[in-house]
């Protein structure tokens, strides 16, 4: 459905998300259903003509299933859902301290239960849901490979609301039900509120997740501050877009959990009001007029998209045919605002109440109209009715005389709905039903749905846009290049406008009891998206062999993040782990052993630029000038607007090349050579290269400021660079230097050079000299110890009588030192031998004794005449 969104914090396992797209596998696909999209006659958009296809057997037991989703799966489900509310309320009686106590202690859990996995003879990592209760749209076949468990059931509280950081820590079984329970009624949500209440926290972050503030907020990943993991080899990290797993916390979303297992997560608060406004507009034209209409509805054609007058909280638009269509835009009101007098509220959450989608349809013959919904009731308006599937799975369900008597039981639980059926209704569901959303730029939304028509002919249709936020590494799901270029109606220079086109239903050629091919449709919806620079979320059953997989989405920073976590070995790949059909334990292991035999002798390279963009192919003309070989063995990273980052999302000494192109003369800064020095290997390089400057003076004072940059940042051998005549004149000028190849506390044994003794060259026509010759008997005699003075005998050393070793002069400067002076009679000629030297006359007997009062015994130390210095 719109917020399909699917994914599992392991490696091998999904959370129990009951999305609307999981409802194909209890589809009531009669071909007598009462609801029929009325097709009119349209010359442009003429659908293909197809034969009727034979009755079967498995058509009776689809048609005649609401026997057994009355009276078995309704009963169970709602006893399900309300034991399940006692034990969430139990959970939020408990304080938040002892919440993060248990948290913290099923982590250890975790933690120790992947430290017991030997990797030599058990399986990938899978969590230890079975398959059936799985609620997506594909098959959960991996798990019946073998496989090591890891049970993370009990991660389902919420762990703290910080009203002043306005942050929810939550764990990732928390679902939307619970988590609106307990912050509405502190006027405060989630920036992204999935429709579903069955919805959890987890499988919107590692899948996907969309809801009608995703105009404003983007997905609901983008929405997360900071991931708690659990890593492959047991390490438990916090991720942030600043920290040193910055890395990590982009690769995340739309990894299925297949980089670590995710056991908390902290997400955007913002403040809400008790009531939202909405108001219905219908829309008569074709579906180009429709697609331009929902355009219109929320973002301004003059391009002021984060003006929050022109940009209204909520957007969505729903499609009922070819030619008509209804567009919702809600802003929050107050309670006081609601309940004036003339405004109708109406309580939608209610059971007895009419579906949503058919009450937005009034609009078509009722016009344009306003009226206040409760908020939590609002955000969950799809879920009794799972969007119109609902409609397939009880014919009658929307009848008054079923909502008043059995609609409080609504909706069925889909695992429950998975669990009774078999192999032959769950392939008769993937062949005759779509459930498939397309993620495509705004300015595409009319030829997709043209195309829908075309190839499905599915009505209802969803239509929701969100924001595809630029992120300064190419994560999985990425813009256009060079879209802030275009300036396109909803576009940014952050953020590009997407849609998500949600076709949830049974076919038109179905209905009629034509022949329609499922599996081929996909393939060409795959096949379309790939050209539309479109996604398809993972959710759905897929067609896509492994390279238009990787075709679809980028592999780069994915895989990257994979070897670097340790993930390839443990957690099975998000393509085998979305891939159709059964994964056998071989299959698996061959695709991960390929994966780990792969050279990893490839260049890594990342590319960075203070400018929007950056072509791919200067950063190959750049490498090339280095002459090593990097051009040909490298995929470079791509980082644009770098400017505004204050750390790298890459880890330490991972990065062989830096490449670096610069319109600012300030760029790059100080602080982001000191994280190019981070993220290079020992021995790695740097290039910088400046676009034009006018003159050739200009050029050499830029590159001069550069190359001093990068010394005083640490790096050797700084020297410019001169662009060949053949090369982008982008490329005209640079520098390149290197990371020395040492770190910062490492150390390594100094070789000590030996010297060679100088070689004489002996000529045989030279006269030699005897040097025995040289000497005389005076040198030939052997040297007499010199005999013991008298100073030296005796066992008390004194000058002796005749002392020529100095000793006798010491000993009297230490005897005149060591005199005391009795001044007691003392008469001075002068009266000045007290005052010091500079007032005493020149036969005075204490000329170079210190100053001293007449009198008074003075004794002088022995080292009073040793030097100072």
């Amino acid at each position: 459905m719109g917020t399909a969104a699917h994914g599992d914090t392991s490696g091998c396992g999904s959370f129990p998300l009951n999305v609307g797209s999981s409802t194909v596998l209890i589809l009531q696909l009669a071909p007598q259903l009462s609801f029929r999209p009325s097709l009119p006659k349209m010359s442009d958009l003429e659908t293909p003509l197809r034969p009727k296809r034979k009755t079967a057997v498995v058509d009776f037991l689809v048609q005649f299933r609401w026997i057994v989703v009355i009276f078995v799966v309704l009963p169970i489900s709602f006893t399900i859902y309300f034991l399940t509310y006692l034990g969430d309320v139990r959970s939020e009686m408990k304080s938040y301290k002892r919440r993060q106590k248990e948290h913290d202690e099923n982590v250890q859990k975790v933690v120790k239960r992947l430290k017991e996995r030997n990797p030599s003879k058990d399986g990938l990592v899978c969590t230890a849901r079975k398959p059936w209760i799985a609620v997506g749209m594909r098959n959960v076949d991996y798990k019946r490979a073998r496989h090591f468990e890891v049970d993370l059931s009990a991660f389902r509280n919420v762990l703290e609301i910080d009203r002043e950081r306005m942050i929810a820590k939550v764990e990732p079984l928390v679902n939307m039900g619970q988590i609106t329970r307990v912050t509405v009624p502190l006027n405060l949500a989630l920036a992204v509120v999935a429709e579903f209440d069955d919805l959890t926290v987890g499988g919107l972050i590692n899948g996907y997740g969309i809801e009608g503030s995703s105009h404003i907020y983007g997905l609901f990943s983008d929405t997360v501050v900071a991931y708690e993991i659990v890593l492959a080899d047991g390490r438990v990290v916090r991720a942030t877009k600043d920290n040193e797993y910055s890395d990590l916390f982009y690769a995340i979303p739309w990894s299925q959990g297949t980089l670590g297992l995710l056991v908390s997560a902290e997400i955007k608060l913002i403040p809400i009001k008790e009531y939202m406004r909405l108001t219905y507009k219908p829309v008569v034209g074709n579906l180009q007029d429709i697609a331009q209409a929902y355009s219109d509805s929320f973002a301004s054609r003059d391009g002021d998209q984060d003006n929050p007058e022109k940009v209204p909280d909520f957007v969505e638009t729903m499609i009922y045919t070819p030619t008509e269509a209804v567009c919702m835009t809600g802003r929050y009101a107050s309670k006081e605002e609601a309940k004036k007098k003339g405004n109708v509220i109406n309580e939608v959450g209610w059971w007895f109440k009419p579906w949503f989608y058919q009450h937005a349809q009034k609009a078509l013959k009722k016009g344009e109209f306003v009226e206040y919904i409760p908020t939590r009731e609002y955000y969950h308006r799809h879920t009794r009715s799972i969007y119109w599937e609902g409609k397939l799975i009880l014919p009658f369900a929307d009848q008054w005389w079923f909502r008043f008597f059995l609609g409080w039981m609504m909706p069925p639980k889909i695992s429950l709905l998975k669990a009774t059926q078999g192999e032959a209704i769950r392939n008769y569901y993937h062949d005759m039903h779509v459930i498939q959303d397309m993620l495509v730029p705004l300015y595409k939304v009319g030829n997709a749905l043209e195309w829908v028509h075309h190839e499905m002919e599915v009505y209802p249709i969803w239509l929701c846009p969100h924001r595809m936020y630029k992120s300064p590494i190419k994560t999985m799901i990425y813009t256009e290049p060079g879209f802030e270029h275009h300036h396109r109606q909803g576009d940014t220079h952050y953020s590009q406008m997407y849609t998500d086109v949600g076709v949830y239903y049974a076919p038109g050629p179905v209905l009629r009891g034509e022949v329609f091919d499922g599996s081929e449709a996909v393939r060409r919806m795959e096949s379309w998206l790939i050209e539309n620079h479109g996604f398809q979320p993972q959710y759905a059953v897929s067609e896509l062999d492994e390279k238009n997989f990787w075709r679809m989405f980028d592999a780069g920073h994915y895989e990257y993040c994979r070897r670097k976590y340790g993930a390839v070995g443990t957690f099975m790949s998000v393509y085998y782990k979305s891939k159709k059909g059964r994964k056998t334990e071989k299959e698996v292991q061959e695709a991960e052993q390929a994966i780990l035999e792969t050279p990893s002798a490839e260049a890594s390279v990342v590319a960075f630029t203070d400018d929007a963009v950056l072509p791919v192919s200067l950063v190959f003309d750049a490498l090339k000038e280095l002459g090593n070989g990097a051009a040909e063995k490298c995929e470079p990273q791509i980082m644009t607007e770098v400017s505004s980052l204050s750390q790298l999302p890459l880890g330490s000494s991972s990065v062989d090349v830096v490449f670096t192109l610069c319109k600012s003369i300030e760029f790059p800064s100080e602080q982001l050579l000191g994280e190019i020095s981070r993220v290079l290997k020992p021995g790695g390089s740097v290039l910088i290269y400046k676009t034009s400057d006018s003159s050739t003076g200009e050029s050499d004072k830029t590159t001069s400021v550069i190359e001093r940059k990068l010394l005083l940042s640490g790096f050797l051998e700084a020297q410019a660079l001169q662009g060949k005549s053949n090369l982008p004149s982008e490329l005209s000028f640079g520098v390149k230097a290197k990371k020395p190849s040492w770190k910062i506390g490492s150390s390594f044994a100094l070789k000590k050079t030996t010297k060679s003794l100088p070689k004489v060259q002996i000529n045989d026509d030279s006269d030699l000299i005897d040097e025995d010759s040289l000497l005389t008997e005076e040198d030939l005699k052997k040297p007499q110890p010199l005999l013991a003075g008298d100073c030296e005998v005796g066992s008390t050393r004194k000058a002796c009588k005749n002392c020529t070793c100095g000793r006798a002069e010491e000993e009297q400067k230490v005897e005149k030192l060591g005199s005391t002076v009795d001044l007691d009679n003392f008469k001075s000629q002068c009266g000045s031998c007290g005052l010091g030297d500079a007032f005493r006359c020149a036969t005075c007997p204490f000329k170079g004794l210190p100053p001293f009062k007449p009198g008074e015994k003075v004794s002088l130390s022995a080292n009073f005449l040793a030097a100072d210095i």
